[in-house]
């Protein structure tokens, strides 16, 4: 089997993995996909190749970069880690469990440098609701000079979310996250703010000048053109058939050199 036969083979083997698992890994399947495509074309300069991934929820991405004999350190918070299966896996793929509740300071890495060839970054930089800067800052530390950052977020101008501001806003109902979105969800940040692709080049130019950034519009989305929601489901469709107003970005943040940083925390 392929790396991601075997990722697809542990999700629906397992008797112990949840109804909620299975839904979100068939949901997010051809985004894995993109993700697993990326590390066939990653040239690794050396065999002790050190990943950290960030959010790594039910260790998905993480399996597909252990199954290539990456060292993996596996970061999300607690409540994932403690979910029997999430354990069991990690001890079967090698995984290196670090639990981490505040990603806005990231102090377990203070006295870490030029340690990881890749940080995976994925569906993350949407809930983002603390200032930045120093979440970033810690992250150019730890980084190897040559090594990359893995990012996949939402595009800020897909077609449905467009369309559905601009309802929002000639209604006067609401602008940004509506109040039922923030009610209805259980989450540790709801998307409080979903990039263009300028917007990321911009967000990185600002970080550090030693930052290379490549944005790719993509979907990985599948919807069946019926109801409910048909016409969230036809914008969608519409918009992937663009690079502007596609439903997702894909980028990669390449540390070319470590010469400087480029921005100061703003103080109270």
């Amino acid at each position: 089997m392929n790396h991601f036969e075997i990722l697809v083979n542990e999700v629906y083997s397992g008797s112990s993995v949840s109804l909620n698992e299975k839904e979100y890994f068939d949901f997010h399947k051809n985004r894995f996909k993109r993700f697993d495509r990326f590390l066939d074309n990653l040239k690794p300069k050396s065999g002790n190749f050190k990943v950290l991934e960030i959010g790594s929820h039910y260790l998905h991405t993480s399996i597909l970069l252990a199954d290539r004999g990456f060292q993996v350190d596996a970061m999300d918070v607690g409540e994932f880690w403690e979910l029997d299966f999430v354990k069991q896996r990690g001890e079967k793929y090698l995984l290196n469990p670090i639990i981490e509740n505040d990603l806005s300071r990231l102090d377990r890495f203070s006295e870490v440098f030029d340690e990881y060839d890749l940080v995976v970054f994925t569906e993350i930089l949407e809930h983002i609701t603390f200032n930045p800067i120093h979440f970033w800052k810690r992250i150019y530390q730890i980084l190897k000079p040559g090594g990359l950052i893995y990012i996949s977020t939402p595009n800020a101008f897909a077609m449905p979310s467009l369309v559905r501001s601009f309802k929002n806003t000639v209604l006067l109902k609401s602008i940004g996250i509506t109040v039922d979105d923030i009610m209805s969800k259980v989450t540790y940040g709801h998307h409080w703010k979903e990039y263009s692709a300028n917007e990321i080049k911009r967000y990185f130019s600002l970080l550090s000048p030693d930052f290379s950034i490549a944005v790719k519009p993509y979907h990985y989305k599948v919807y069946d053109l019926k109801p409910p929601f048909l016409l969230f489901k036809v914008l969608s469709k519409i918009g992937n058939l663009t690079n502007a107003f596609a439903d997702d970005l894909e980028v990669v943040v390449s540390l070319d050199r470590k010469t400087q940083w480029g921005i100061k925390e703003p103080e109270y």
